[in-house]
């Protein structure tokens, strides 16, 4: 959760973006448009107001993003209450780009959102301010991103989604809700949170995360891959409401320790290291740094590679080049569905020459 300091920072990286003269060469010079009718894509992506490099990536590939969300607000533990603040100067660049500003609540933690939707006066509290900063000139509507709850309060759910869609097309604003990627549904299947037939019913967008077969908090592993995004697509296609679905791939890369310190391995009896989560670029220069060299894991088709640590603690790192995105979105154009990433950053940039990042 962010502070007042780092929300401070970021608005003043905000500011300062936004007034910065175009880098030479950045899409963003043609991303502005021909007279009244600026030219932007197809392409949701989620951006993250407090990172710069998201504000730097928005600016030189506006010309094909066609929906932004930005994280501007988040869940106070352990009220709940909503927190945080829009970016007028973020908001102003996207609208006169013609990208649809749809802000984020971003809610990751289970047990604040189990008292999201069940406690009475805190689901009315954020109704009202849901509803509240979606009717503002500068947004379309609002992101809803609750996560790590369990099937236990399925239904209060697609209930809330439900009352919100309903207060937000009461003033002709969308809705769009934030899922985790299932290939079934019914017992024992995973993910049993989200209602997507009853979720996608509701809201205007439903943006499945088509990742997370390997997480942080999971052993070493591909962070998707294309078996399991085509199962997810098979899934949605047995739903109505296909044109609600928008499919998203990962852009990042995750950093495990698979052993102590001198290569002891890691005892079976305490939990496995959290795996560090990093961009594209970031993994590049890792690896440039202890001299690794990437293979492409012919089944997943996302880059790996293994180094040693100081101390001896070995580390596995799989991560998702252009080429690894570009498998999740092929699939999922060539099945009828939009797509989306997260986040905006410092991904590998040889993406968005792909006739696939195309305009609408």
């Amino acid at each position: 959760m962010r502070c007042r300091s780092a929300l401070a920072a970021a608005a003043a990286a905000a500011l300062a973006w936004a007034c910065a003269p175009p880098a030479s060469g950045a899409r963003e010079g043609r991303a502005a448009g021909h007279g009244h009718h600026p030219r932007h894509g197809s392409v949701q992506a989620f951006l993250l107001v407090s990172s710069p490099d998201s504000l730097v990536d928005l600016r030189a590939h506006a010309a094909q993003v066609g929906v932004v969300y930005p994280t501007y607000f988040e869940c106070q533990a352990p009220s709940g209450a909503l927190e945080g603040h829009d970016m007028p100067a973020v908001d102003a660049f996207a609208r006169a780009r013609g990208i649809v500003v749809m802000p984020r609540f971003n809610c990751q933690d289970g047990s604040i959102v189990h008292r999201l939707l069940t406690e009475p006066a805190v689901r009315a509290a954020l109704l009202a301010r849901l509803t509240a900063i979606a009717r503002k000139p500068a947004f379309r509507g609002v992101c809803l991103d609750l996560e790590n709850d369990g099937p236990g309060d399925r239904g209060a759910l697609s209930s809330f989604v439900s009352d919100l869609a309903r207060a937000l097309h009461a003033h002709h604003r969308r809705l769009a809700v934030a899922v985790d990627g299932v290939t079934r549904e019914g017992p024992g299947a995973p993910f049993a949170f989200y209602d997507d037939r009853a979720l996608s019913a509701a809201a205007d967008t439903v943006f499945v995360m088509a990742w997370g077969t390997h997480w942080a908090g999971s052993p070493p592993g591909p962070i998707t891959n294309p078996s399991y995004v085509a199962g997810v697509v098979s899934f949605l296609k047995t739903l109505p409401n296909h044109s609600r679905f928008v499919i998203g791939a990962p852009m990042y890369g995750l950093d495990w320790a698979t052993s102590g310190a001198v290569g002891q391995p890691l005892s079976s009896g305490r939990p496995a290291p959290i795996a560090a989560a990093y961009e594209f670029e970031r993994v590049r220069a890792l690896a440039r740094s202890v001299g690794a060299h990437a293979t492409r894991d012919p089944a997943s088709r996302e880059l790996t590679f293994a180094y040693t640590a100081p101390g001896g603690v070995a580390h596995r790192v799989w991560y998702m080049d252009a080429g690894a995105v570009l498998e999740v979105l092929r699939t999922a154009r060539a099945n009828g569905f939009k797509v989306g990433l997260w986040r905006l950053g410092t991904e590998d940039q040889s993406l968005w020459s792909s006739s696939l990042m195309g305009g609408r």
